[in-house]
């Protein structure tokens, strides 16, 4: 999941989170930088069949020829590699710069189930919103969900 910061993400993913019929693990980014690290691999392994969430993961699934940095790689093997096989883990990454500057290997058909773009509501659901959530405003252009909460 990406888009701009306060598309909604957050506020989906605690959505998604609450209907699902599996164990979810969360972890920060720099949690994640460390997730071939043996008490990681622990938990894992006692939590097969689950899912890993990891917000504000631009450090993580960036492209490695730009961040030399990134864990493309031990996402790989968590999530398609060999370790895959055995640990049955899907993962949910949200992040907020564009796909471009996402590892290509990441992307590769048969890796990702799905990917969706949060982007600002246009200015009609936006202003539905905005009077669902009872501000007496009138939204004439797209608008992101935190600039329609911070009217209040």
């Amino acid at each position: 999941m990406h888009g701009l910061p306060g598309t909604g993400k957050t506020t989906y993913l605690r959505h998604l989170v609450g209907t699902l019929k599996k164990k979810v693990l969360f972890l920060s980014p720099a949690e994640a930088k460390n997730i071939m690290d043996l008490e990681f691999m622990d938990l894992l392994i006692d939590n097969p069949n689950s899912v890993l969430v990891i917000e504000d993961a631009e450090n993580i699934v960036a492209d490695r020829r730009i961040d030399t940095g990134s864990s493309v790689s031990d996402l790989l093997n968590i999530s398609d590699g060999l370790l895959a096989d055995f640990l049955h883990i899907q993962v949910i990454c949200t992040f907020n710069h564009p796909l471009s500057m996402v590892d290509a290997a990441l992307m590769r058909k048969g890796r990702l189930i799905a990917q969706y773009e949060f982007g600002r509501l246009s200015a009609l659901k936006a202003q539905r919103l905005s009077d669902h959530m009872g501000f007496g405003t009138c939204s004439t252009r797209p608008m992101t969900i935190a600039e329609i909460a911070g009217q209040g």
